[in-house]
Parts: C-alpha cells; structure tokens; sequence
C-alpha cells in the first residue's frame, strides 16, 4: 500500500534504465525523450529540468496522475517517482519528512525505514549517516515506535541533489529506447492480435513504425478496415503520430487463386504483401519491415514457410520479434498494451479469403517460384494494386 500524502506531490522524477548506458550517444538519446516528453504533455503546465543527470518535471498537484498515466507510456523511461520537491535544507527536510510520516501512521503504516541518496556530495552528511538522522526525528516526534529494515510498511526515499526530492513509491514503466532513435520501421498489421503486439515491441525499441494492411474488397468488409484503423489509434499511444496505408490486393489474389496450386495459395499471398511491403519501404524510406510471425504458430509459418517469404524481400531486413514466443505469451502482452478486445472482434482476414484446405507447410522455395512463374504480368499486376493504395494518418 502506498501511504503517501498525494496532495504534497508536486513533481515527477523519471528514471532511464537503458539509456543510461548509452556513453557519448546519451545525450542524443535525451534530447529525443525530451522532445517526446513535451509532445506527450502538450496542453498541461510543466517544467523539465536536469538535475545532477536526472530529469524531472515540476507539475501542478492536480495534474499528477493524469501526466503520470502518459508518462508510463512514453518508451526510454524505466521507471516513476511521484515526488515532494523541497529545497535543500536540513530544517525543511525534516518538517516535510516528519509530515509525511505522519500521514502514513494516521492511515496505518505502523513501521517505517528511511533511505537517503547523496548524489550531490557538496550535502555535508553523508548517506547512511542523515538516514539514521532521519530516522531518528521521526521516532522522537511521530507515533511511530518502530524502523524496519526489509519490507516495511512504508519506505520514506531521500534524493538529495540540486533540490531535494522525497517519495515512497517507484512506479514501474516499460522502459526501452525513446521513439525515433533506432530508424523507422513498416508493420504489415492484420487485424489480429500478433502484429499489434509486435508492433508494440519495436516501438519499445526505439523504432519509428508505421503501418500497412492488406484488403481484398469486396471480399472483405470495410468493417475489417475500420478495425484496423482502431487498433492503430490504440498502437498510437505508445507509438505517436503514425500513417496507416491499405492495399487491396484481390487483383493478385484472384491471380493466385485460378492459376497457382491451391496448397501455395497462403505462402504466394504472402509472398505478394512482402513485396508490396518493400516497394512501399523503398519509396518512403523504411528501413525494416515488421511482422507479428511466430515460428511454428500457423501452416505459413513453419521454417520452410519462412523461408521462401524471406526470399520475396531483397533490400530490406524482415524483423519478427514474436518469432520464439508462444500464443499465451503474445495474449498475456496483447491484453497489457490494450489491443486484445479490439484484435478478437470477428473480421475478414485477406490471407484466408482463397485459404487452402490443405496448406503446404513445408514449401521448397523453388516450387513457390515456379508457380509464382505461372502468372503472366506479375510484376505489372503489383504495380497496378500498389498505385491504387490509400493512407490515412493517425494522429
């Protein structure tokens, strides 16, 4: 239970993780975050400051948890601290310290432990000494009788550096790299709950990601589109502005379907959104391409099936971050990240429109391509269903 006196909080400490490894690129990596940061809040009062190579966000009381919900997004943070910021003397340290103590015995701490951080050396007590101080002012002027040192009810934490910062809880974000600082990524998005999971998992990689689905109107309903659309609103939570494209490929499909062995039909469809894919990433200057696949997961996706999709891409790397994970483990994220509902509405799915019976599930790569052969003005048909393309921007 977190006991502390909300209405004394006044600013948010934020927490890197990984990006504070980064050495001489941090700063580049910082200056992203800040910039995501400010985007993130526009519209609320606050205040970004560095202190000791920390970064804070001074904001007004009644904005807290609302900035604290977006903050939680926001990739390249590892973790939260709501925080009483005070200055840095002993005498108002301990008049606020003594005040939250208080308030967590009135509404049932019954044991406390005080841990300081000295990361501004110029504080001439040290860590361990001001904590045992500390300590002490609380046992002599609360209710409190008793310190405990693992697991007790209320942890009071001291950050000394600039300014000091006092909080009790430290809220656990997604951590990652700040969106933007590892390139710019296409999602081939269906409709279902991989690809919005995977998408999630590059973002929190620090990829820029946009998005492309496939359609085969009429065959499939402008219902199916919508959904996409939502899922992509969801995503943009976490991934901000982005642009969805959609494709109707039933030209290609219908190709497949009359002239191709019908147990290659899942393998060439997908063959032919990679290609659209890459075309797409080469006019706009993507440099990967992602897909929600899981090794072993459907017919498309066995080792054989994997491999003769790779082969339909020259130029770009293909990146499934799902690759060795199960269906339970893809669940469990969908359902944290909030696509889950959304992904299980029914809708139409383009690769089971003309889906075999039978699927291959360990295609040669040479068969593919010798029925892939079998279509006349292959290449002038893709052509034709990339002109046609939509994109709508996500905001």
């Amino acid at each position: 239970m977190n006991y502390m006196n909300t209405a004394l909080l006044n600013c948010i400490g934020l927490s890197y993780g990984e990006l504070s490894l980064k050495g001489k690129n941090r700063g580049q990596f910082e200056k992203i975050l800040r910039s995501t940061i400010n985007k993130t809040l526009d519209g609320y009062e606050f205040k970004l400051n560095e202190d000791l190579s920390k970064l804070y966000i001074d904001i007004k009381n009644e904005d807290m948890d609302k900035i604290t919900e977006k903050l939680k997004k926001i990739f390249g943070i590892i973790g939260l601290n709501q925080s009483i910021k005070i200055e840095r003397d002993d005498t108002i340290i301990k008049e606020k310290i003594l005040e939250v103590a208080n308030y967590a015995y009135e509404y049932g701490a019954r044991n406390f432990k005080v841990a300081v951080n000295r990361s501004n050396k110029g504080f001439e007590k040290k860590s361990m000494d001001y904590a045992k101080e500390l300590g002490a002012h609380i046992l002599i002027n609360s209710p409190f009788e008793k310190v405990k040192m693992k697991d007790p009810d209320i942890l009071i934490n001291v950050e000394i550096r600039k300014s000091v910062y006092i909080y009790t809880e430290k809220i656990k974000t997604y951590g990652g790299l700040p969106i933007g600082s590892t390139g710019k990524g296409l999602v081939l998005l269906s409709g279902g709950i991989d690809s919005p999971v995977a998408s999630f998992m590059m973002a929190k990689r620090g990829m820029r990601i946009n998005f492309v689905t496939f359609h085969s109107f009429p065959f499939t309903s402008r219902k199916a589109l919508e959904k996409i659309k939502e899922l992509t609103e969801i995503l943009s939570i976490y991934t901000g502005k982005s642009r969805l494209y959609i494709i109707n490929i039933l030209k290609i499909q219908e190709e497949i379907n009359s002239k191709t062995r019908k147990e290659f039909a899942t393998i060439l469809t997908r063959r032919a959104m990679m290609k659209l894919a890459e075309k797409l990433s080469h006019n706009m200057q993507y440099q990967a391409l992602i897909t929600g696949e899981s090794l072993g997961q459907v017919a498309s996706q066995t080792l054989g099936g994997l491999t003769c999709t790779n082969a339909s891409v020259e130029k770009v790397p293909v990146l499934r971050p799902l690759i060795g994970m199960d269906k339970t483990e893809i669940i469990e994220m969908a359902k944290e990240i909030g696509t889950y509902e959304k992904s299980i509405e029914p809708h139409e799915d383009s690769c089971v429109i003309f889906a075999p019976k039978h699927p291959a599930t360990n295609p040669k790569l040479e068969d593919i391509i010798f029925e892939e052969k079998k279509i006349e003005n292959y290449n002038e048909i893709l052509e034709e269903v990339f002109n046609e393309r939509e994109f709508f921007n996500i905001e």
